[in-house]
């Protein structure tokens, strides 16, 4: 029985940091492979003509830099978990077909206003 609760408290506080605020940079490791599963699944990664990123190294490079550009210590000194969160889901359901939607995506869903909170709110 000490086995189990041993076990039981340990997996809690291996989920606990899970629990916390979001940091800037794992926002931008999130955002990062949204972003990057978004162009996979719009087929805009891969060799040939057309396509947005040869790989996906090249994806994750470009996409981050552009969140690390977006959410800086500067204009995002803290994540608003809420807002976040809607830029995820959105990356997601964002159309593939649509300029419109991606823009609409990329400024303002997922741009500092909705997805960055000063310290203190």
């Amino acid at each position: 029985m000490r086995i189990s609760s041993s076990l039981s408290l340990l997996s809690l506080l291996l989920l606990l940091p899970a629990c916390g605020p979001t940091s800037r940079a794992d926002a931008h490791d999130q955002a990062t492979d949204s972003a990057c599963d978004y162009y996979d699944a719009c087929e805009e990664i891969g060799s040939g003509e057309g396509k947005t990123f040869q790989d996906r190294s090249e994806c994750e490079v470009k996409i981050r830099d552009f969140f690390q550009v977006a959410w800086t210590a500067d204009n995002c000194p803290a994540i608003n978990e809420k807002g976040f969160e809607t830029c995820l889901e959105r990356i997601g359901t964002t159309s593939c077909s649509s300029a419109t939607d991606f823009l609409n995506t990329a400024i303002l869903v997922c741009g500092a206003g909705s997805v960055c909170q000063d310290v203190e709110d």
